[in-house]
């Protein structure tokens, strides 16, 4: 059998490149599917040996396409796999391509379509009201007239805040910080508020690739009418959107500079243009290296020097870090397909942040500081999950009501 979508995208070739080393199994920081399913389909390995035996004809597809379908939606997309491969085997690409070939065949799992439903009727994942993205969380900054002044105000620069920073309690955090801090430098900047639409990742990343498209176009076409020249989000699900995915698999090229929230960060810091950091937080922090910002994007340094900038800060780096960094269980849209799975992935997590002395554990990503803050406590560990972005925050001696309410 044939998989077309594979060889549009040249990719049909992977399936017989694996060397069956078992290195995505063992390897450290690898598969953290496998290392729950410990079913070998559940593996790159697996998939790819899988995916050749239909390709050839040695199995039927009523006896491997199923499981191959599961298997591949039962991936978080973390990359662990590619970033321990002999023989450089684009796992990711080669899973969302699939994803795309099981749409087409009418195998989509059914969650996934009424989260497709959700996500279009209400323009975001969350399924909220599209005011909320601004409106629902506003209140909680001291400066709520002047960001709601700039939804949409011509600028060279934009904030995109991202469907779990506008909606998701805990992640907002970082969208509120990160505005004060741009205030702070006097940043101009502009915001679309209930015209962000979602930037279409959750569709792509489960192989819908045109039904992220319109998502895609209308933000394009808003920012442009803005003037807008460069976008800073601090997701990094969001920027591998727009810096790489719109390009790859919509075949857009919107021209704008796509800056990742902690790498603005970083450079504002080495630049000293960002000062003040007089307030010192006096905790030992470790960092979880979200799969899109690391592995999937090459983020490692620029959080890590952020932290240095922290005043009162002392660093332990996880056992699994920067390249090796499980996934905390959030990626892939897995939690739509199948939560449970998704909250077991979260344990190798749980169980290398208990192995350090942190009294905090940071991110750069909002959906993973969202996903570990539900699921540790659940662990029953009792560390507060907070976003680099905050961090920087509270050490300029920045405060609102939201941070409050939220960490008490």
């Amino acid at each position: 059998m044939d998989f077309p979508s594979l060889k549009e995208h040249d990719l049909q070739e992977y399936a017989f490149t694996c060397a069956q080393c078992s290195f995505c199994q063992v390897g450290h920081g690898a598969c953290p599917t496998y290392k729950v399913k410990r079913r070998d389909s559940f593996s790159g390995k697996g998939k790819m040996m899988l995916t050749r035996a239909l390709m050839q004809g040695r199995i039927r597809p009523s006896e491997g396409l199923e499981g191959l379908r599961d298997a591949i939606f039962g991936c978080t997309l973390c990359g662990g796999c590619e970033e321990i491969c002999q023989v450089d085997i684009p796992f990711v690409k080669i899973y969302q391509v699939m994803r795309n070939d099981f749409l087409k065949r009418g195998m989509w799992p059914e969650e996934l379509s009424m989260t497709k439903e959700i996500l279009l009727k209400s323009n975001n994942i969350q399924g909220q009201a599209q005011m909320d993205r601004i409106e629902g969380w506003s209140y909680w900054t001291p400066n709520e007239d002047e960001l709601l002044d700039k939804q949409g105000t011509p600028a060279k620069t934009a904030f995109f805040f991202g469907c779990a920073s506008s909606f998701r309690g805990i992640s907002i955090q970082a969208t509120i910080a990160t505005t004060l801090i741009m205030d702070k430098i006097e940043e101009k900047y502009t915001v679309l508020g209930e015209e962000e639409y979602c930037c279409g990742a959750p569709l792509i990343m489960t192989g819908d690739f045109e039904g992220a498209r319109a998502l895609a176009e209308h933000n394009i076409q808003k920012y442009k009418e803005l003037g807008v020249e460069r976008i800073i989000t601090n997701c990094p699900g969001c920027y591998k959107m727009w810096a790489h995915e719109y390009h790859e698999f919509l075949d857009i090229d919107h021209g704008f500079e796509i800056v990742y929230g902690y790498q603005y960060l970083a450079d504002l810091l080495d630049e000293g243009k960002l000062t003040g950091l007089n307030t010192p937080l006096d905790v030992t922090v470790t960092y979880h290296d979200g799969c899109d910002a690391g592995r999937n994007s090459g983020f490692y340094e620029e959080p890590r020097k952020v932290l240095e900038y922290l005043p009162g800060v002392t660093f332990e780096e996880l056992p699994h870090n920067k390249a090796n960094c499980f996934c905390c269980g959030s990626g892939g849209v897995l939690r739509a397909v199948d939560a449970d799975f998704a909250n077991q992935i979260s344990r190798l997590k749980v169980e290398d942040i208990e192995a350090t002395n942190a009294d905090i554990v940071s991110s750069g990503c909002p959906s993973c500081v969202d996903f570990m803050a539900d699921q540790l406590p659940q662990a029953g560990v009792n560390k507060p999950v907070k976003d680099l972005a905050v961090l920087v925050a509270q050490a300029l001696g920045l405060t609102w009501d939201g941070l409050d309410e939220i960490y008490g």
